[in-house]
C-alpha cells in the first residue's frame, strides 16, 4: 500500500463535533466499529510525544502548547474507504488523480479538519509508520505554513523511520529503498532535483508513489546528516514563515542557501545514494551517462 499523504487541499471541514474525539493526552480519537484500548492509547501518546520532541529538536520551532493530535480510525478497510470517498475527497483534482486507480492509500492526514485518517490495521499493538508518517503532517501543519510537499513528505517519512522499531522487517524495508534508488539512479530515472524540489501538490500527487516518497526520504535524510545541512533547512523555512523571499520558488531558494547551488546539491545526493546502498549491502547500479554522479 502506499505509506499515505499529506493533503493541503482536502475537502471542506465536515461537522463534526468534539464529542467524537476523546482522550486527555497529545492525542483525541474517534473509533468507529472498535474500542480502543487503554495500553494502545498510551503507545499512541507516548511515541507522538517522542515524535514532537524530534521535531523539535531538528527544526527548533517554540513549541505549541494547545496543540493536540486528532486520530480518526475506522474498524474496517471497507468503511475507511467509503468515508474517504464520500465524506473528505470531494475536491475535483483528488478525483481526477484517483480515477481508474484503485484506492490503496494506508491512511492521511487533512488540514482541512486537522485529523488523521485510517483504519485498525496500523494500530496493533505499537505505532506504525503510517501513524507515524500522518503524525509528522500533523505537527508540521500546525508549526509551519508554505511547507514545500518534498520536505513535508521526506521528513515524514524520515521520522516514522527513525522511531520504527528496529529488527529484521526495518533492515529489509531500508534496503529495498536503497535499491530501489539505486536502480532509478542507473536507469536515469530519478526526478531531476529542480522539479521534485518545485513539485506542487497536483505534480506530486500525479507522480509515482513511490518514487515521489522514496526520493523525498533519501533527500530529507542527506539533509540531515550534517549540523551545516539542518541548518539549510530551517533557513529554507524559516524564510517562508517570515516572507523574506520573493518567491515560494524551491528551487531558487535552495540555489542560494546550498553552497555550490542546485547543481552541487544534486551531485551530492546522488553520491549519497550510493553510499546508502554500500552501507545497506543493497545492490549499487552503475549510473547511465546522463545521470552520472558527476554531471
Amino acid at each position: 500500500m502506499v505509506p499515505a499523504w499529506f493533503d493541503p487541499c482536502a475537502a471542506a471541514p465536515l461537522n463534526l463535533s468534539e464529542k467524537d474525539f476523546k482522550g486527555s493526552g497529545r492525542c483525541r480519537f474517534a473509533v468507529h466499529g472498535f474500542a480502543l484500548s487503554a495500553q494502545t492509547e498510551k503507545a499512541i501518546n507516548d511515541s507522538v510525544q517522542q515524535l514532537i520532541d524530534r521535531h523539535r529538536a531538528v527544526f527548533g520551532f517554540p513549541p505549541r502548547l494547545d496543540f493536540r493530535l486528532r486520530i480518526r480510525v475506522f474498524g474496517g478497510y471497507a468503511d475507511y474507504t467509503n468515508a474517504t470517498f464520500s465524506l473528505y475527497w470531494t475536491n475535483a483534482a483528488d478525483q481526477r488523480v484517483l480515477q481508474g486507480r484503485p484506492f490503496t492509500v494506508a491512511g492521511f492526514y487533512t488540514s482541512a479538519t486537522k485529523e488523521i485518517v485510517t483504519w485498525q490495521q496500523q494500530m496493533p499493538g505499537f505505532l506504525g509508520t503510517t501513524l507515524l508518517h500522518e503524525a509528522s503532517h500533523a505537527i508540521m501543519d500546525a508549526h509551519y505554513e508554505d511547507v514545500p510537499l518534498w520536505l513535508m513528505e521526506g521528513a515524514a517519512d524520515y521520522f516514522a523511520f527513525a522511531l520504527h522499531p528496529p529488527g529484521e522487517l526495518h533492515s529489509q524495508m531500508l534496503r529495498r529503498r536503497w535499491t530501489q534508488l539505486n536502480l532509478w539512479l542507473g536507469e536515469s530515472s530519478l526526478l531531476p532535483l529542480e522539479s521534485l524540489l518545485n513539485a506542487d501538490a497536483a505534480t506530486f500527487k500525479g507522480m509515482d508513489p513511490e518514487l515521489a516518497y522514496t526520493t523525498s526520504w533519501s533527500l530529507f535524510q542527506l539533509l540531515m546528516s550534517s549540523a551545516a545541512n539542518r541548518g539549510l533547512v530551517v533557513a529554507l523555512l524559516n524564510e517562508r514563515q517570515n516572507q523574506a523571499i520573493d518567491s515560494p520558488d524551491c528551487a531558487k531558494q535552495m540555489a542560494r542557501l546550498y553552497p555550490g547551488g542546485v547543481k552541487r546539491l544534486e551531485q551530492a545526493w546522488h553520491a549519497w545514494i550510493v553510499a546508502g546502498a554500500r552501507a545497506t549491502n543493497a545492490p549499487v547500479a552503475k549510473p547511465a551517462a546522463s545521470g552520472a554522479i558527476g554531471r
